[in-house]
């Protein structure tokens, strides 16, 4: 028992006397030259027997191994590490050659780890970008497999309760996969990722439209959709080079083209049938695509700049005179010679106001072009204030605080009804400037058009409010 316990000891002893610490040490005598790089050994002629180290490396350091003597640990390209131990004339000869630099060989060798250290800082921050933006387009698409591809599949392949949750868990969960797959193998910029969620709703729309028209049932229906969808997502990240001028101008040719069809389509819809009928969804199917290359073609094609606040500003100008003619057409109708509540008044009524409110937006949007996005490049920012501007304008008016007081029955020529519809609501008025101008103040670090767009929209609310006197 005695000689194993003196065995062990033994071992022990011989393995901690084993341990080799090594101690970080500069080459020369000053502590300036903590690693050497393959063009640094060149210049400085470092030869055997103390530089063995041949072929390419990223740098070679030296670490002291106590009264052991020394070794110089070199890191190749790959990673890897090899270690050459030198003796004490080695040391000497090594401190020698370092410690009589050219002039500025150590600046010029700092200066090179600098930038390889800035190259690496970069890339890694090009690589944080790249997953946050691909991050988005995950959650994006996770988005669309709950509410469009899951439902979708799930009516393509099955009629019943049991398999339709079978199949949503198959499809949303695939599309899902599917979706990491393609931003793990691929960088996606934030204009394809907005895009393709567009298209994505757009194309289920237009599929499941196509697939109605064509008088298919549940299941062709969903197929369709499902269809739809994924390919408009797939035709959306095989666009190059999109920016964000192209993304908005496609998104606002698929929209308006689509708006326009659906109140063109209302105008001339039989109201004893049920909307849409085939014919009409078939119609609503083909404005919902075609608008996309329309309104790429548009930024890309015009002959002046056109900026994603451009497409904003036509947004807000199309919407103002579709409420406009809308509201025009309505007037005209309600003082017409047909009784209100008659099937012949809603007809017409309806025919009026919807197919007026159609040429409205595209008359607005193209006013919209003419006088803003051919003479200013908006930012988003600005085209925001616009829409608020336009929004503060069009704010109802509140039942009381009337300029003048209450109007009362038989005043002259302003009593009874007529006089109530004619009064010029104060607190209306003071909650317009009050938008205008909190929207004129949030611009000032805009650019100055952004204030005259909001102050020739103020100009308009008090042109308003003067016919209205």
């Amino acid at each position: 028992m005695k000689k194993l316990l003196f065995v062990l000891a033994l071992a022990l002893a011989t393995r901690a006397s084993a341990q080799v610490v090594e101690t970080p040490e500069p080459f020369d005598s000053a502590g300036k030259v903590t690693i050497v790089t393959p063009s640094m050994a060149a210049r400085l002629q470092l030869s055997p027997p103390a530089w063995r180290i041949t072929g390419d490396y990223a740098g070679a350091r030296l670490f002291a191994l106590g009264a052991d003597g020394w070794v110089i640990v070199v890191e190749r390209r790959d990673g890897t590490q090899e270690r050459y131990a030198i003796t004490r004339p080695d040391r000497e000869y090594l401190r020698g050659k370092t410690s009589n630099l050219p002039p500025g060989m150590l600046e010029e060798q700092l200066g090179r780890v600098g930038a390889g250290l800035g190259a690496g800082l970069g890339e890694v921050k090009q690589q944080i970008v790249t997953a946050a933006r691909n991050d988005a387009f995950v959650l994006n698409q996770g988005a669309l497999a709950l509410v469009v591809y899951g439902p979708s599949f799930a009516y393509a392949l099955s009629n019943e309760t049991p398999g339709r949750v079978a199949a949503y868990v198959l499809g949303a969960g695939g599309t899902f996969y599917a979706a990491t797959q393609i931003a793990r193998n691929r960088s996606i910029t934030p204009e394809q990722n907005v895009l393709a969620t567009h298209a994505a709703l757009h194309g289920a729309a237009a599929g499941l439209g196509v697939a109605y028209a064509a008088s298919g049932n549940s299941n062709v229906q969903g197929a369709a959709a499902f269809v739809g969808g994924v390919g408009g997502t797939l035709l959306a990240l095989g666009i190059p080079s999109l920016r964000s001028a192209d993304v908005a101008g496609a998104t606002f040719g698929a929209d308006a083209t689509l708006i326009t069809a659906y109140l063109l389509t209302r105008a001339s819809h039989d109201r004893s049938h049920d909307y849409p009928s085939r014919g009409e969804a078939a119609i609503l199917a083909a404005a919902a695509v075609a608008g996309y290359p329309l309104g790429l073609q548009y930024s890309r094609g015009a002959s002046y700049n056109v900026t994603a606040g451009d497409i904003g500003a036509m947004w807000t100008t199309g919407a103002v005179g579709a409420l406009a003619a809308g509201t025009i057409a309505h007037g005209v109708v309600r003082n017409g010679n047909l009784t209100p509540g008659t099937s012949a008044y809603r007809d017409r009524h309806q025919t009026a106001v919807f197919s007026a409110a159609a040429g409205g937006f595209v008359l607005g949007a193209i006013a919209g072009d003419v006088a803003l996005a051919r003479r200013f490049d908006h930012t988003p920012y600005e085209a925001g204030i616009l829409a608020a501007s336009a929004a503060g304008g069009a704010l109802p008016p509140e039942p009381s605080e009337r300029i003048g007081g209450p109007v009362r029955r038989g005043d002259g020529g302003c009593g009874g009804r007529d006089g109530d519809r004619r009064g010029v609501h104060a607190a209306a008025l003071r909650r317009r400037a009050a938008v205008v101008a909190a929207a004129a103040r949030r611009s000032a670090g805009a650019r100055a058009r952004g204030v005259a767009h909001a102050r020739r929209a103020l100009a308009g609310s008090g042109r308003v409010l003067t016919l209205h006197t």
